[in-house]
């Protein structure tokens, strides 16, 4: 890795949330086009975010919930029937923030193939980078790569749900991976867009804490229903170009 790469390494160490975000919007006033682009791909994510939300409580109420609670409690009136009223919504109300959850984190990890578009932005606005020609094999195998990554992503929040069952220190451990999940996701999208894997590899190395600086706020506003689930992806994205202007920012100024 070149010296002035490792110098600007070095100074992004201690880079965090509120400094990311400082920088995000210092990146959205400066360069055009660039808060039109990150509009439309916000437009997007809570489109996906909204379907998937829809999807698999429709899925889960109608094909497996409404036919167990029939199955359970059988048909008719009065008091039963109110039980089973009652259980059917407590149920689906729990399956719902499960669900919303589950769909939070697709939908986010489906943005990142909007995030690169960002980065790649951002770094053209401090120097010239060469474009790749358009491929449609190429273009396919990233769509394919970001729907697995965003299946993938979808077990985790089922993962954490048994992870925080753990007495005493099972919350932490929760906080801790949902914070390290979230920054990482910041740091490898611009690290994706680098030509040299080796650079890559040591920048890694080199910013081992940083997701962790990242990630504190998006993990926050994971755990806040509703209001913390509308503001995540704008922050997740703030940061995601801060993080890059902050980067190349440094690497001009050597």
């Amino acid at each position: 890795m070149q010296n002035s790469m490792i110098q600007t390494a070095e100074q992004v160490r201690g880079t965090h949330a509120l400094s990311a975000l400082r920088a995000g919007r210092q990146a959205l006033s400066e360069i055009t086009g660039l808060r039109s682009q990150m509009i439309r791909g916000l437009l997007i994510n809570y489109a996906v975010f909204v379907l998937a939300v829809l999807v698999l409580n429709g899925l889960f109420y109608f094909y497996a919930l409404a036919p167990f609670i029939g199955w359970v409690f059988g048909g008719g009136e009065g008091f039963l029937a109110a039980t089973a009223t009652v259980v059917l919504w407590l149920v689906q109300l729990t399956a719902a923030a499960v669900f919303a959850m589950v769909a939070l984190r697709f939908s986010i990890e489906l943005s990142s193939l909007w995030h690169q578009s960002l980065v790649i932005r951002v770094v053209r606005y401090f120097r010239k980078i060469e474009e790749p020609p358009f491929s449609l094999e190429a273009w396919w195998n990233d769509i394919k790569t970001a729907l697995r990554e965003a299946f993938k992503a979808c077990v985790f929040p089922l993962l954490l749900l048994l992870l925080g069952l753990i007495p005493l220190i099972g919350v932490v451990l929760v906080m801790v991976l949902q914070a390290h999940l979230m920054g990482r996701e910041v740091v490898n999208v611009y690290l994706d867009e680098l030509n040299d894997p080796d650079d890559a590899v040591a920048l890694r190395q080199t910013w081992r804490w940083v997701p962790m600086r990242l990630g504190w706020l998006p993990m926050g506003l994971a755990f806040v229903p509703l209001l913390g689930w509308l503001l995540l992806p704008f922050v997740l994205t703030c940061e995601v170009v801060g993080f890059t202007y902050q980067v190349e920012s440094f690497r001009a100024s050597k």
